[in-house]
């Protein structure tokens, strides 16, 4: 038997560089699953901000003022909250993000509210809502001189992440 001291074993040496090489690949996949994972919820938001835009768009050149769609939100209700807990969102673009977003679902609310009154028969509540609307839906539509807009700051933070 021979009395090397333990450090020289190629054993011990084989097998820790064993563990180690599996460490660095099981973390290697995991890092890679993760990048493909936020890709993929980055790539659901701007489309869905894009699909936003368009609908508020229509809702001003149209003019329909109770129109039967709602803008969607499936996207930042379900990708959102994923990039939140994965630590992949800055402060600054949760705000552009959020701002956005909450801007979608009041004009949801609006366009709900529009359908009521023109249920109801309420002409000036229904030209009241729909007024409030079109500033609304100005709000997520490319920028026009000197208009407030969410659309472009939430863009640029999606396309920093695509």
């Amino acid at each position: 038997m021979t009395s090397e001291a333990w450090w020289q074993s190629t054993e011990l040496w084989a097998a820790l560089l064993g563990v180690l090489l599996g460490f660095v690949l099981a973390e290697a996949k995991e890092a890679w699953a993760r990048r493909r994972r936020r890709r993929a919820h980055w790539g659901a938001l701007r489309a869905e901000i894009e699909f936003c835009r368009r609908l508020a768009e229509t809702y001003v050149r149209d003019r329909v003022i109770a129109p039967l769609y709602r803008l969607p939100t499936t996207a930042y209700s379900q990708s959102f909250p994923a990039l939140l807990s994965d630590a992949a969102v800055a402060e600054t673009e949760v705000q552009s993000l959020m701002q956005f977003f909450s801007e979608v679902e009041t004009l949801n609310r609006g366009l709900d509210l529009a359908q009521t009154a023109r249920e109801s028969g309420g002409e000036q509540a229904l030209q009241a809502e729909f007024e409030r609307n079109l500033l609304k839906a100005t709000r997520l539509m490319s920028p026009a001189a000197g208009a407030e807009n969410y659309y472009q700051p939430a863009r640029a933070v999606v396309d920093a992440h695509v």
